[in-house]
């Protein structure tokens, strides 16, 4: 016989290695292949977010010269500008958020409550964490908003409606860390009423 059993097992053994290899192989591409494709769709929205702060400066610079030229009354120029600068600002807070959010870090906060908390689970855990990461964005952006606003780049009006906004947003989040503390520790009272 041309291949004895031996044989057989051998090559039986190293096809079985090739499609591992393969495999592993097929496994990785596509890995990389998800980081590329991720990696890029951020670089793109990072490109159109300052493509939109770009617009927006120009459309605003547009409207004042329109104004000083006396084509556009003082309401319509007014309502223009309150919207341009709402757009503007909007699109630097998503800059912001963009460049800013993974560097960000909520560990220590996260490490306090967590041990105040006991045992939590790791969906809570993971939980607190988002929100902290968020309410330290939401700060950074009311920050951002303050300092053009003490520029003289943005109208009062358009700093009060947006930090009006964001203050909201921020309660919202407290009020849901609250709610996560809360239902933590109601778990925990329960734990112990149950043991007893």
């Amino acid at each position: 016989m041309f291949f004895s059993e031996s044989n057989l097992t051998l090559f039986n053994a190293t096809c079985i290695m090739i499609e591992v290899f393969f495999l592993v192989l097929i496994v990785v591409v596509i890995f990389v292949g998800f980081f590329a494709f991720f990696s890029y769709r951020e670089r793109i929205l990072l490109q159109q977010t300052e493509k939109r702060v770009a617009s927006a400066k120009e459309k605003l610079k547009i409207v004042e010269r329109k104004f000083m030229q006396g084509k556009i009354k003082k309401n319509v120029f007014d309502s223009l500008v309150d919207e341009l600068e709402e757009e503007l600002f909007s699109a630097q807070c998503l800059l912001l958020r963009l460049k800013a959010s993974p560097k960000i870090s909520a560990s220590d906060k996260v490490s306090e409550i967590v041990s105040k908390l006991g045992k939590p689970t790791k969906y809570r855990k993971a939980k607190i964490e988002k929100i902290l990461k968020e309410t330290e964005l939401i700060r950074s952006e009311m920050s951002l908003l303050e300092s053009n606003y003490l520029k003289r780049e943005i109208k009062q009006s358009v700093f009060e409606k947006m930090i009006k906004k964001k203050e909201s947003d921020l309660i919202q989040k407290e009020k849901e860390l609250t709610d996560i503390v809360a239902a933590a520790s109601t778990d925990k009272v329960l734990k112990k009423a149950e043991k007893n």
